[in-house]
């Protein structure tokens, strides 16, 4: 839990200046995002040991450009490949 303390440590190494007001809000949030993060704890628990799978769509082939296709429009092409500029 964080308490008042806390929150005016951490203000005092980020150079915030907070008023009473200022740290009892960020009191609160704090707080209230380390309980989330314990909610997500106990989601990830029970979700240990089941069966992951893939949500996701199944891969499919579909035709792609050929070499010469892809390259037709690149500015500078060398031996088949992309030519891009020098770095250094």
């Amino acid at each position: 839990m964080i308490t008042k303390t806390d929150v005016e440590r951490i203000a005092r190494l980020a150079c915030i200046e907070l008023d009473d007001e200022d740290l009892q809000e960020f009191t609160i949030q704090f707080n209230s995002i380390l309980d989330y993060f314990e909610e997500l704890e106990d989601i990830e628990a029970e979700l240990i040991g089941q069966e992951e799978h893939n949500v996701l769509r199944a891969d499919e082939v579909t035709p792609s450009l050929s070499q010469q296709e892809a390259l037709s429009n690149a500015p500078r092409v060398d031996s088949g490949y992309f030519k891009g500029p020098r770095i250094l």
